[in-house]
C-alpha cells in the first residue's frame, strides 16, 4: 500500500509539472531595425524611436605627384607623396512639429606619407527647423565645382565655417540665410603691420539668396568681415576697418547629357581676401590690408576671382571634367605686392562598379608675380592618381 501510494504521488507531480511546461510564457519585447523610407536609401529607425539614421563611409588611396618654382631647396622637398583617408558620414533625422529636426557628423581620418595621421572634423551641425548650429559649408559660398581640387583649389570661396545662421525657405526652390560664421579662417594678414591681427571682436556676417531648380541652382552672397589689428605697444594701434565681399554663381544641367553640368562664379572684395579665393597664392604678401606708415591707418586690399567649369559623361562609366579660373589681387598701400594667379584644373574618372571610382586628375596655376615684389613668375603643378570605394 505504502509503495502504491507514492508511485501515485509521483505521477500526480510529473503530470502537473508537464502541464506547467506546456503554458505559454509571454515573449521578451524585441525592437526590430526597420527600413526609413523618408529621407531616400540607407536610412533606418534607431529601434524604439522615430529617428532615421543613416551611417556610410568610404576609403579613399591616392598617389601624387607635385612640383613648384618656388620651391628654393628641392632636393628637401617631397614631391612623392601618398595618401590613404577613410570617412565616416552619421545623418540622423526626425519630422518634427517644428520641422525636420537633422544632427549630422563627417569626420576624416588621414594619413600621409611623408608625414603623419591626423584626424578633422569636416562637418558637425544640428538643424532644427531653419536653423543651423555648428559647423559645415560657410552660407556665402557657391561650390559647384566639378574636379576635384586635390591640391589647388579653383578661385573660389570654399571654407568650412562654425556659425550659427537660419534660412528662409520661399518654396518654389528659393531661399535666402543669414549666418553669423567665425572670422578667423577668414583671416589672411595685415600688410606691413608687425603686430597682425589683434584678437576676434565681432563675428563675420553673411547672407544669401539662392534658386535651386530643375534647371540648375544660382546663388548671390555678401559678408562682412572685421579688419582688427594688434595691440602696439610701441606707438599709437590704427583703428579697425570693415572688409567686404560679394559673390554669384549659376550652374546648369546640361540637357545632352546625364549629369552634363556647366558652372560660373565670381567674387569682389576688399579687406576681405579669402573670400574672393581660399587659395590665395603663397610665398607672396596677400593681407586683407596694409598698414599705411604716412598716416598710421589700414589700406583695404583689393581682390576679385572669375571661374567656370564643365563636368561631362563619356558613357555611364566614364567622365571628365575641366575648371578653370582667375584671381587678381592688389595691396591696398605696397603696390609691389600685387599678383594674379591662373589656374587650371582637370580630371578623367571611371567607374566600373556602384561605389568604385578610378581616376587620375592634373591640377596647375601660373603666378604672375609685380615686377617690383622681388618674387618671380612660375608656375606650380600637381599630378594624382585615386582610387576611391563610397559605401
Amino acid at each position: 500500500m505504502k509503495s502504491l501510494l507514492l508511485g501515485s504521488a509521483a505521477g500526480v507531480l510529473a503530470v502537473t509539472g508537464a502541464q506547467a511546461a506546456d503554458l505559454p510564457v509571454a515573449p521578451e519585447p524585441i525592437d526590430y531595425v526597420r527600413v526609413c523610407d523618408a529621407f531616400g536609401a540607407g536610412y533606418y529607425y534607431i529601434p524604439g524611436t522615430d529617428t532615421c539614421l543613416s551611417v556610410r563611409g568610404r576609403v579613399r588611396a591616392e598617389y601624387r605627384y607635385f612640383d613648384s618654382e618656388y620651391v628654393t631647396h628641392w632636393r628637401d622637398y617631397d614631391s612623392t607623396q601618398f595618401r590613404a583617408r577613410g570617412y565616416l558620414y552619421m545623418d540622423s533625422r526626425t519630422n518634427t512639429e517644428f520641422g525636420l529636426l537633422r544632427a549630422y557628423n563627417e569626420v576624416w581620418v588621414t594619413t600621409d606619407s611623408p608625414g603623419g595621421t591626423n584626424l578633422s572634423l569636416w562637418n558637425s551641425f544640428i538643424q532644427f527647423g531653419g536653423f543651423t548650429f555648428g559647423k559645415t559649408q560657410s552660407f556665402y559660398d557657391f561650390v559647384v565645382y566639378p574636379t576635384w581640387a586635390w591640391y589647388l583649389t579653383p578661385q573660389v570661396s570654399d571654407q568650412r565655417q562654425l556659425m550659427a545662421a537660419y534660412t528662409f525657405a520661399f518654396g518654389n526652390g528659393f531661399s535666402s540665410s543669414i549666418s553669423l560664421e567665425s572670422a578667423d579662417e577668414r583671416r589672411t594678414d595685415i600688410v606691413g603691420y608687425g603686430y597682425g591681427y589683434g584678437g576676434t571682436k565681432y563675428p563675420d556676417l553673411v547672407a544669401n539668396l539662392r534658386i535651386d531648380q530643375g534647371w540648375g541652382s544660382a546663388q548671390l552672397s555678401g559678408a562682412l568681415h572685421q579688419v582688427w589689428p594688434g595691440y602696439n605697444p610701441a606707438a599709437s594701434t590704427p583703428g579697425s576697418e570693415v572688409g567686404w565681399a560679394i559673390n554669384g554663381g549659376v550652374k546648369f544641367n546640361l540637357p545632352f547629357a546625364a549629369g552634363a553640368t556647366a558652372n560660373l562664379s565670381g567674387a569682389y572684395t576688399q579687406g576681405a581676401v579669402a573670400y574672393a579665393s581660399s587659395s590665395v597664392s603663397v610665398p607672396l604678401f596677400a593681407g586683407d590690408a596694409s598698414f599705411n606708415p604716412v598716416s598710421g591707418d589700414l589700406d583695404l586690399s583689393t581682390a576679385w576671382s572669375v571661374s567656370g567649369g564643365l563636368g561631362f559623361s563619356f558613357t555611364p562609366t566614364v567622365g571628365a571634367a575641366i575648371q578653370a579660373g582667375y584671381l587678381s589681387y592688389e595691396d591696398g598701400y605696397y603696390d609691389v605686392n600685387d599678383f594674379q594667379n591662373i589656374d587650371v584644373q582637370g580630371n578623367i574618372t571611371w567607374t566600373p562598379v556602384s561605389g568604385l571610382l578610378i581616376g587620375t586628375e592634373v591640377d596647375y596655376r601660373y603666378v604672375d608675380a609685380d615686377s617690383g615684389s622681388g618674387v618671380d613668375d612660375g608656375s606650380i603643378w600637381g599630378a594624382a592618381f585615386r582610387v576611391q570605394r563610397t559605401f
